[in-house]
């Protein structure tokens, strides 16, 4: 993306802001809401709306990444300490099913049209886009892990950067474009 259209950016939301309240001045806020959060949204709606359930995804993330640890550490006596990748890999594994299946069911109702392939492939494409970006993320996980003194919550801080644009920009061309 170039400098240009980095500035455009705001002008666009800016535009699509404006035409919103005039929508609601004359068709009301439930109607105008409403076309808001349809999937064909013009495409600053749609990017904000991915970025809230990209955030709703953080908290899954983060909640299942935190139920682990302490089911592994006062469950199954596990030590973070000793094992850091193994566990901490072990972790992000974890938490990526829960939080795929809850970006997969958001996306597809709230963020992009569907319907480009039939639900089961859609599906299969969508986990394989989360799978190519876990992949990504697991490797800088553990190079920060094994090179670096940074702490396991900017760990997954990283993993989550690396994982919402590995996603975002193979979900838009290849699983939900039409």
């Amino acid at each position: 993306m170039n400098q240009s259209s980095l500035l455009s950016i705001p002008a666009t939301i800016l535009r699509d802001l404006q035409g919103l309240l005039a929508d609601m001045r004359l068709h009301g806020i439930k109607k105008s809401v409403a076309a808001v959060m349809r999937p064909d949204a013009p495409g600053s709606w749609q990017l904000l709306k991915y970025l809230v359930i990209g955030g709703l995804s953080v908290f899954v993330f983060m909640g299942v990444c935190a139920l682990f640890r302490m089911l592994a550490i006062h469950g199954f006596g596990a030590s973070y300490d000793n094992h850091r990748v193994f566990w901490n890999l072990l972790e992000i594994t974890v938490g990526f099913i829960p939080t795929n299946a809850f970006t997969y069911a958001t996306n597809r109702r709230w963020v992009f049209v569907a319907g480009k392939h039939h639900p089961r492939k859609e599906f299969l494409l969508f986990t394989a886009a989360a799978l190519l970006s876990i992949f990504a993320s697991e490797i800088v996980a553990y190079f920060f892990i094994t090179h670096s003194s940074i702490g396991d919550f900017l760990i997954k801080i990283a993993v989550i950067v690396v994982s919402t644009v590995v996603n975002f920009t193979f979900r838009k061309i290849v699983v939900f474009s039409r």
